[in-house]
């Protein structure tokens, strides 16, 4: 669909964006230069002359919105198919992790039966893996991958275990985003950022093996109680921002950052995971591919679009987490993940105390200010937004005042 979709873009942002103000500007001078030259001009059509350059400005604006919106669809026509394919993913990866009982095969959709061939990357209980790892049981799904629970015979300890595994068995690319991860993972060194072990592969298996962290993630405890009151979910923003921090000055950029990959080991540590698609700084936005990655709800306006991405990207899906988490939900709703990307650009916040009003309202200035559409409205680092929480029980921002909608 992108092959089709961006020469379609380039013909109409030629089309609109070229040859219509051009065409219009060459009228306005001929008519200027007949002014000029005396031939029949006066008071009411140099007005007029006036009135249509107005028009002719306010014109080109509205083109170049236009294009702007449609380049943003361009950049995330992907998102549809990617959505529908991980989720076929996940389900079929936990029915086959139920094992061959009759009457749960009885129940499996002939599409999902279909589905599950896909799955022949997956290791079951039981199963020792390169003579080292005894797996104990799924932890996880996603659509490129699952996790599981095993035992490190070689450490004397329970690790997580990461494997390519579902769509990621056709996608060239999941070996190598596993291999990134692994290379980034290893350039952080901060109790907030999950430990990584090793990175090996047995018989066509690519696994990673990496710090099993007891405790359940943010998405979880959200769906389980809802929203978090602030006093608790301080600490949890505090630790995510030295995580981040440590991640930034170790050069690397998550670009995923979301409740599902922020992990709580009881109320007291918090560890960021999953550097799957993470990028050193120096890197574009987008993929080898042209295909924008992340998720939608928490993606900052230049992800969306694919353009170039710095630590302040995560400081918009940082800031995307904490409304979620102190509203019960994120910042933008939509039908699609292409509605959603279109409301990230466009689209005011929504003050997050029209949602809660007992939320204090430093905390609603510090997300609004990083949730700013533009990067250099935003908090600048993670540490400077940490120094916030730092100085002060409650978070303050004394700043120029964040865009807000009433």
């Amino acid at each position: 669909m992108a092959e089709v979709l961006v020469p379609i873009f380039f013909f109409i942002s030629v089309v609109l964006g070229l040859l219509g103000p051009k065409y219009l500007r060459f009228k306005h001078e001929q008519r200027m230069k007949e002014l000029e030259s005396g031939q029949g001009g006066d008071a009411g059509q140099l007005k007029a002359l006036m009135e249509e350059r107005k028009a002719l400005v306010e014109e080109r604006k509205i083109l170049e919105q236009r294009v702007q919106s449609l380049e943003t669809i361009v950049c995330n026509v992907d998102f549809e198919l990617n959505a529908k394919l991980q989720r076929l993913a996940v389900a079929t990866q936990s029915i086959a992790a139920l094992g061959p009982a009759p009457a749960q095969r009885a129940a499996v959709s002939a599409a999902a039966g279909e589905a599950e061939s896909l799955i022949a990357g997956q290791v079951r209980p039981g199963q020792r893996v390169a003579n080292r790892f005894v797996v104990v049981r799924l932890l996880g799904a996603g659509g490129m991958g699952a996790v599981y629970l095993a035992r490190d015979e070689q450490l004397g300890e329970e690790v997580a275990l990461k494997v390519v595994a579902g769509l990621g068995l056709l996608d060239p690319s999941a070996a190598d985003r596993l291999r990134r991860e692994a290379s980034t993972a290893r350039r952080i060194s901060h109790p907030n950022v999950v430990r990584l072990h090793d990175l090996g592969e047995e018989n066509g298996l690519l696994f990673l093996s990496m710090e099993y962290v007891a405790g359940e993630s943010l998405a979880a405890r959200l769906k389980r109680i809802g929203a978090l009151p602030a006093a608790q979910l301080r600490p949890i923003a505090e630790q995510l921002c030295d995580g981040l921090a440590a991640a930034h000055a170790a050069g690397v950029i998550h670009r995923d950052l979301k409740p599902a990959n922020v992990l709580l080991a009881g109320d007291r540590q918090v560890k960021i995971i999953d550097f799957g698609i993470a990028r050193p700084l120096a890197e574009s936005g987008m993929t080898a591919t042209n295909m924008v990655v992340g998720t939608p709800e928490y993606m900052a306006p230049e992800q969306v679009r694919g353009g170039q991405v710095d630590a302040r990207t995560d400081i918009y899906a940082l800031g995307a987490m904490l409304y979620h988490a102190l509203t019960g939900r994120p910042p933008f709703s939509a039908p699609s993940p292409i509605a959603l990307g279109l409301a990230h650009c466009q689209d005011p916040v929504p003050a997050p105390r029209l949602l809660r009003p007992d939320i204090p309202l430093e905390w609603e200035a510090l997300i609004l200010r990083a949730l700013e559409k533009d990067p250099a409205r935003r908090f600048q680092s993670a540490s400077e937004l940490r120094e916030v929480f730092r100085v002060s029980e409650a978070p303050t921002w004394h700043g120029p005042a964040p865009t807000v909608r009433t």
